[in-house]
C-alpha cells in the first residue's frame, strides 16, 4: 500500500476491499482530528469558536484512489457487496480513479434536513409519494459511476426520460467552492440525461453560517446558471440573519412535465424551513460548544 500527498488530496493505490475499509477508518480519523484541531485553533483565537475568517489549516474529506475498472466492477458493483455508509463515491473509467468524499454528521443532518423540507413541500401537494429518493446510489454521469448527497426523481418520469434523479443536492464542508462547482458543473446537463436542479450547500467550517445555491441549466446558452444565492447565519447572540429566500424548485425541472392542477406548483423551501436546515446542521458542527 502506497500513500502520496498530491494538492491536499490522499492518492492510493487500492489492491482489495478490505484495503479500502483500513484506508477509509484511517483517513476519516484524519479528518475529524484536522476538524478537531482547526476548531481548537479558532477558539483560541476567537473565544467563541465562529471566527470571521476560514483558517488556513488544509481539511479535505476526498481520498482519491487508483484502481482498475474491472477491480471497481467486481468488488463495488456486484451484488454482493457490503454497503459502506458515511461516503460518498465517483468512478472515472477513463483514468481508473476512484474519488470517495467522507460523509461528516453535519453532510448527513444537513441532507435529511433538506429532504424532510422538500417532502412537507410535497406533501401539501399531494406529491409526497410521486418521486423517487436517490442517496448513495450510484449514477451514470458522462461515464462515470457518481453518488448525490441526495437525490431527487419523478417515481413516474415521461415517455423517453430515464429514471434518475432530476434534482440533486451537494453539500460541502472542506470541500472549497471551486470543487463545489466543479460538482454542480458534472450533474447538470439534462440533454446528456443528467440532472436539472442542483442545490450546492457550503458550510463555513468555523462560523454558523451557510451558503446555499440554486443551479439550473440554460437550454438556451447550454450552461448551468446560478438561478438563487441563499445564505444563513448567526451571530454571537445567536440572531439568525437569513437572505435570498425562499427557495424556489421549478415544477417542471423537478417531475419533467407541466403542472396539471392548480395545486401543483413549484416547490418552495420557506425561510423557515431553511433556517432550520442551518440550525440542524450548526448543532451538528458546534455540538460541543453550542
Amino acid at each position: 500500500m502506497s500513500k502520496i500527498m498530491i494538492q491536499r488530496v490522499c492518492l492510493y493505490l487500492l489492491d482489495d476491499k478490505d484495503q479500502f475499509a483500513q484506508i477509509l477508518t484511517l483517513e476519516r480519523e484524519r479528518l475529524l482530528d484536522s476538524m478537531r484541531y482547526s476548531r481548537e485553533i479558532s477558539d483560541i483565537d476567537t473565544g467563541s469558536g465562529r471566527s470571521e475568517q476560514e483558517p488556513t489549516t488544509e481539511i479535505t474529506e476526498y481520498i482519491i484512489f487508483s484502481i482498475d475498472p474491472t477491480t471497481f466492477n467486481q468488488d463495488f458493483l456486484s451484488s454482493d457487496t457490503i454497503p459502506i455508509p458515511s461516503i460518498r463515491t465517483s468512478f472515472n473509467p477513463n483514468t481508473k480513479t476512484l474519488t470517495v468524499k467522507m460523509v461528516t454528521r453535519e453532510h448527513t443532518q444537513i441532507a435529511f434536513a433538506v429532504h424532510r423540507a422538500i417532502d412537507k413541500a410535497l406533501a401539501r401537494m399531494g406529491l409526497d409519494e410521486a418521486i423517487h429518493d436517490y442517496q448513495g446510489v450510484d449514477i451514470d454521469v458522462n461515464g462515470r459511476q457518481k453518488q448525490a448527497d441526495m437525490g431527487w426523481g419523478p417515481r413516474r418520469p415521461p415517455r423517453g426520460c430515464p429514471k434518475r434523479p432530476s434534482v440533486v443536492l451537494e453539500v460541502a464542508v472542506s470541500e472549497t467552492r471551486k470543487k463545489l462547482r466543479r460538482d454542480v458543473d458534472l450533474w447538470l446537463d439534462p440533454v446528456r440525461g443528467n440532472a436539472n436542479v442542483v442545490i450546492a450547500i457550503k458550510l463555513s467550517r468555523q462560523r454558523a453560517m451557510i451558503a446555499i445555491d440554486l443551479w439550473i441549466w440554460d437550454t438556451v446558452n447550454g450552461k448551468s446558471i446560478n438561478s438563487q444565492h441563499i445564505e444563513v447565519s448567526e451571530n454571537e447572540n445567536d440572531e439568525v440573519k437569513l437572505s435570498g429566500g425562499p427557495l424556489v424548485i421549478p415544477f417542471r425541472l423537478l417531475f419533467l412535465r407541466d403542472p396539471q392542477t392548480s395545486q401543483e406548483t413549484d416547490v418552495i423551501i420557506d425561510n423557515e424551513w431553511l433556517q432550520k436546515i442551518a440550525e440542524w446542521g450548526w448543532d451538528m458542527q458546534f455540538s460541543n460548544s453550542r
